[in-house]
């Protein structure tokens, strides 16, 4: 395999002609009036076959238009899609990992498909995802991988894209998410409810399950005015957790094979429970989704008007087309998955770097005890400028974003123009090609973040303010994520108020959190690339043992 792998142009011509040595066979067998039509008929599709193949890559190869931009990369990506797959689906999600050691032997424009290039290159962050005056569209495969095809997130076209978003942008504003300041509050108060319980007994706890239940019953009750409890619940929904889990275990597959994720979301909840009883709680959630998705539709109560997600979108100027129930599940989805997931993650990792780096921990408790005077009473204004706490959330989603797989896009009007540093030349982007760039990757280069991007130093964002324009865990552009000051809000009252009232255990009376049995390359660090991060396969994910 390693062999194929490395295949390069000077293998291919024996191979072409090998290729058409067998067509010219074919043709004369379907000339011989002694072979049987059915002979014929397969040697014809045979035939087909084999000039469609040939005619396809040298296309490819020499003729595309990312062929005539000569841009680098291995030959077998620019030829075959499984290329990509072979990583993704027999490797298990290691393509993230190839593509950033083809950036070391190749520079930092390759081309990683045979219609999409990848940039390595912090500087041209804002190039790649323009703010304004530039449209940008998505490939269509971006639906079919992640399972939600009419949401915002798998939207093709640019101005489909700001139609959509426009019915969403107020309910995720600075001003919306304060008034959301009593449904926060209600669930920090859960959350330590729940923990003090546990620490009662010296618990050694999934924290990561109890911050994925918070984040969940958070954004669904935001979402639809109601949810499903799982702060609630003795596990925290740790059965819907897992379904999702296994969902995007699946979104590779998906990728190739397009047409199945419709076969498993269209599917009746028994015959899932029958054939992929791992997936049987996310299928009955999306039941949940629109059946709630209904009743806002149905509800006469005009006081409900825009109290929540779904009704504002309801209630918006999207014409019909956009609110029927399947179009709106597609996008119930990405809200919570996105809601949750992503919030729950970074949390996870905040609170395994402060618990490790006990000097951060200690900046972090000074910044709270002297901004916060009541901690049984944490506001959104009181955490919202908080440097230091503002930097280790921005430190923690840099080095884990939620979302691992590359930010694709398209410039259907103009083409992109590239001037590689390393060799000087410059490369001209045909327009509709895809191209992308990836989080994790940009975040780890040296160039933007110095000699010691994987060291957790949240101090470096106020030492040097403009690292934000290297910062990709949200994406960037116009396609930026909409639940950004959501998602920051939220994680800070939840660091807040847990780092408020417990401090890490040193062998001292009161209320502390201890790291159990977590380590960072195991537990915390991405060992495959899902769309979400994954980490390695023996992980328990990040445990800590309570102490009241």
């Amino acid at each position: 395999m390693d062999s194929i792998l490395n295949w390069s142009a000077p293998n291919l011509e024996p191979a072409f002609q090998r290729l058409w040595t067998d067509a010219g066979s074919t043709i004369a067998v379907l000339a011989d009036p002694e072979q049987s039509w059915q002979r014929k008929v397969l040697f014809a599709l045979v035939a087909i076959f084999i000039v469609h193949t040939v005619s396809t890559s040298i296309y490819r190869l020499y003729f595309s238009p990312l062929a005539l931009a000569k841009i680098p990369g291995p030959k077998l990506a620019a030829l075959t899609f499984l290329y990509e797959s072979y990583f993704e689906i027999v490797k298990g999600g290691q393509y993230y990992n190839h593509v950033a050691k083809l950036h070391e032997q190749y520079g930092p424009l390759i081309r990683v498909s045979p219609h999409e290039v990848h940039w390595n290159d912090p500087e041209f962050i804002d190039q790649a995802y323009p703010t304004t005056l530039r449209k940008t569209d998505k490939p269509v495969w971006v639906a079919q991988r992640t399972g939600t095809p009419y949401s915002i997130v798998s939207t093709p076209s640019h101005d489909l894209h700001r139609r959509r978003r426009n019915a969403l942008n107020s309910f995720f504003s600075v001003a919306s998410v304060r008034r959301l300041e009593p449904i926060l509050k209600t669930y920090m108060q859960k959350m330590m409810t729940r923990l003090e319980a546990s620490g009662k007994a010296e618990e050694v706890v999934e924290i990561h399950r109890v911050f994925k239940a918070c984040a969940s019953d958070i954004i669904t009750l935001y979402a639809f005015g109601d949810n499903m409890g799982y702060m609630d619940s003795p596990d925290y929904g740790k059965d819907f957790q897992e379904s999702t889990e296994w969902f995007f275990y699946l979104t590779h597959i998906f990728g190739l094979v397009p047409w199945l994720v419709q076969y498993a979301q269209n599917a009746p909840v028994w015959l899932v429970r029958l054939c992929f009883p791992v997936l049987t709680a996310l299928r009955e959630r999306q039941d949940w989704w629109i059946n709630k998705v209904r009743e806002i539709r149905a509800s006469k109560n005009p006081e409900r008007v825009k109290s929540t997600v779904f009704e504002g979108i309801l209630d918006s100027s999207l014409p019909a087309e956009e609110k029927t129930d399947i179009r709106l599940a597609s996008e119930a989805q990405l809200i919570v998955f996105a809601g949750e997931g992503t919030t729950a993650h970074a949390l996870m990792c905040a609170v395994f770097h402060l618990l490790a780096n006990p000097e951060e921990l200690a900046k972090l408790k000074t910044e709270l005890s002297e901004a916060i005077p009541d901690p049984t009473n944490i506001s959104v204004a009181q955490v919202d400028s908080l440097p230091y706490l503002g930097a280790i959330i921005s430190e923690s989603v840099r080095l884990h974003p939620g979302v691992m797989n590359r930010q694709v896009r398209m410039n259907p009007d103009v083409p992109i123009v590239y001037d590689n540093p390393v060799d000087g030349k410059q490369y001209v982007i045909p327009p509709n090609t895809i191209y992308s760039m990836s989080p994790l990757e940009t975040h780890m280069n040296p160039k933007a973040f110095g000699a010691d991007p994987y060291a957790f130093r949240p101090q470096r964002w106020i030492d040097q303010p403009k690292l934000s324009k290297y910062f990709l865990g949200f994406s960037r552009g116009t396609r930026g994520c909409v639940g950004m000051t959501l998602a920051r809000r939220e994680m800070a009252m939840t660091l807040a108020t847990l780092f408020t009232k417990y401090d890490l255990y040193r062998g001292q009376p009161g209320p502390t959190l201890e790291l159990y049995d977590t380590y960072r390359s195991r537990d915390i660090d991405v060992n495959a690339d899902y769309i979400i991060p994954i980490p390695a396969k023996d992980s328990k994910g990040l445990q800590v043992k309570i102490r009241n």
